[in-house]
């Protein structure tokens, strides 16, 4: 009863987010503040505001989030009253943080949506990788909101007030602006998983597949993107910290498309995806310009829609196969069956994964040229930030065409022959002489699951459109071109039965052994040195001092035999030991 409550709940929530912001549309910007006080000359205080990026980012959390509650109907129930009690915290956090007008009211959100994080990627707690996953994740994203809260503190005392909206970039010394902009950015760089921090995201894959379609669709990861567009003239004031914005992102999204392209779990594949078209937003973002701002804005729009339908397309395959690893899916691709046996879960995935790589036609590509076009303007204008975001992005798209492709080909067709090329998934698979499982229990899943695919494969190509066709046909052929080019090379390999992965590729750099190296090695040689001054130095006079008091009392007591001619014997013995003594002091 707890959980149907709770799932009725959920589900209610997400809609009445998607009628505020049908209700709130079209209706001018307005603020509203609260419980404020004056501690000298600055304003503390909450605050609410209402403008257009609050009913676009409404109404993409409202969408996103009853897909995930209604979808989750079908696909959870272990512990169901939990997570979706979470899940609806969740997604009024992310609300919080979008109609927040106060940096306080913000950081709320903020925290409380990493709490919820960690919750959820652990709802399978039995499983050690979840539990790992979760606690990499919350310990990465809390040391950056340190450099977040300390932001904050920063931007508030030089402005004196907290208040978004009363941020005037013109009435804050430069050096506090800078300083309090970037120690933002590091807050943001660990909450939307960007270089040196972005190691924790794929590792959170454990969790339930809807939890990995609303943090990397909707919520969490889109709210360092958010935050930067609601305070974009405060961070474009800074020019430090656009190109600091700018070097990241482009380091970011060339190191996560590598990733995913080597990446052999489905899930994975699309956690590094998550990362390299986040960067490609913060890229467009640091450009500094209204038309970087708005083709960010409108890719995170798009891509809310297509990455959303392409984890809850791995659930799918998670929920009905047993799994969304190539590792156990290849023994249903050699013929190809999974295509024919699950037909609803194949056509919207070819849709996600078309969008995601900007197949022209779909969301996707629109978006993503507004990036390539608000760069190509910018670098035109003499801008070395706007020739170093084009052909980065331009790069990108050619590695997410390519690894888009490869997932594509090796989930959802017959396998070739193999070619014996090193790394071929079935090269070393113990299972690859048996016979193929039978695939005539293999279905769709239900019309709860696969409602919110078709609602969002409908978004990943119809979202392209509402922005208006004024495209640049000169970018827009470019990125066909580069399309073609990286989807060539994945069919190439596939057709020879080929998917070498390189070693470095393959262990992602590296980044992860270094982290342990540099950071995790030391802390624990650290915890153990102060085990043991703890319990060697420390202990050891606590203990010396209770053995000295044990002793002293043992000795006493010996002392008190209750023999009354001990006792005499003893007083004569000092009486006459203090008489010597005072002859020999006198003489």
């Amino acid at each position: 009863m707890i959980a149907t409550v709770w799932r009725v709940a959920g589900v209610g929530f997400s809609l009445l987010l998607v009628l505020i912001a049908a209700l709130l549309y079209g209706d001018s910007a307005s603020q509203h503040a609260f419980l404020n006080s004056q501690i000298g000359e600055v304003t503390i205080g909450f605050a609410v505001r209402t403008d257009d990026l609050t009913v676009l980012l409404l109404a993409v959390v409202g969408v996103v989030a009853t897909c995930v509650q209604i979808y989750s109907l079908g696909y959870l129930h272990e512990r169901a009253a939990s997570y979706h009690a979470l899940v609806t915290l969740f997604t009024a956090a992310m609300a919080a943080v979008v109609v927040a007008d106060s940096l306080f009211l913000l950081l709320i959100g903020w925290e409380v949506m990493g709490a919820c994080s960690y919750l959820l990627i652990s709802h399978y707690w039995e499983r050690r990788e979840a539990r790992s996953g979760a606690v990499k994740a919350f310990l990465m994203t809390r040391l950056a909101d340190v450099g977040f809260l300390f932001g904050i503190f920063v931007l508030g005392v030089g402005a004196g007030t907290f208040r978004i909206s009363a941020l005037d970039p013109a009435q804050i010394d430069p050096g506090v602006l800078t300083t309090g902009t970037l120690l933002l950015l590091v807050g943001v760089v660990g909450k939307s998983a960007q270089v040196p921090l972005q190691t924790w995201l794929p590792d959170a894959m454990p969790g339930p597949s809807p939890v990995s379609a609303l943090i990397h669709a909707a919520t969490m990861v889109a709210a360092g993107v958010f935050l930067i567009a609601r305070l974009y003239d405060v961070f474009a004031a800074s020019a430090t910290t656009m190109t600091v914005l700018a070097i990241v992102a482009c380091v970011t999204m060339l190191y996560a498309a590598l990733c995913a392209a080597a990446a052999v779990e489905v899930k994975r594949v699309l956690a590094w995806s998550t990362v390299s078209q986040l960067a490609i937003m913060f890229a467009a973002l640091s450009l500094g310009t209204h038309e970087g701002r708005h083709a960010a804005l409108f890719h995170l729009v798009t891509h809310a829609a297509f990455k959303g339908l392409l984890f809850l397309c791995a659930g799918v395959l998670l929920h009905q196969v047993g799994s969304a690893a190539f590792v156990v899916l290849r023994r249903y691709t050699r013929r190809g069956r999974l295509r024919k046996a699950l037909p609803v879960t194949f056509v919207t995935m070819t849709i996600g994964l078309a969008a995601l790589a900007g197949v022209p036609g779909f969301a996707g590509f629109f978006s993503k040229d507004s990036v390539l076009e608000a760069a190509w303007e910018h670098a035109h204008g003499g801008s070395v930030v706007g020739w170093f975001v084009l052909v980065s992005v331009g790069l990108t798209a050619g590695l997410t065409a390519f690894y888009c492709m490869r997932l594509w080909l090796w989930v959802f067709f017959r396998t070739p022959a193999l070619a014996g090329a090193v790394g071929a998934f079935e090269a070393d698979d113990p299972m690859a002489d048996l016979e193929d499982p039978d695939t005539s229990k293999l279905k769709d899943a239900s019309w709860l699951m696969l409602a919110p695919l078709v609602l969002l494969a409908l978004g990943a190509i119809a979202l392209g459109y509402v922005d208006g066709l004024h495209l640049n046909w000169v970018v827009a052929l470019a990125s066909t071109v580069v399309v073609i080019f990286g989807v060539l090379p994945a069919y190439s390999l596939w057709s020879r039965g080929a998917d070498p992965r390189p070693v470095l590729l393959e262990r992602e750099f590296g980044v992860d052994r270094a982290y342990h190296a540099l950071f995790v090695v030391p802390v624990r040689w650290l915890s153990k040195l102060s085990v043991l001054g703890d319990r060697d130095v420390v202990g050891a006079y606590v203990r010396a001092v209770g053995r000295s008091g044990a002793l002293a009392s043992q000795g006493f007591r010996l002392l008190q035999t209750g023999n009354v001619q001990t006792y005499l014997t003893a007083a004569v013995v000092g009486v006459v030991a203090l008489a010597v003594l005072a002859g020999v002091i006198a003489s």
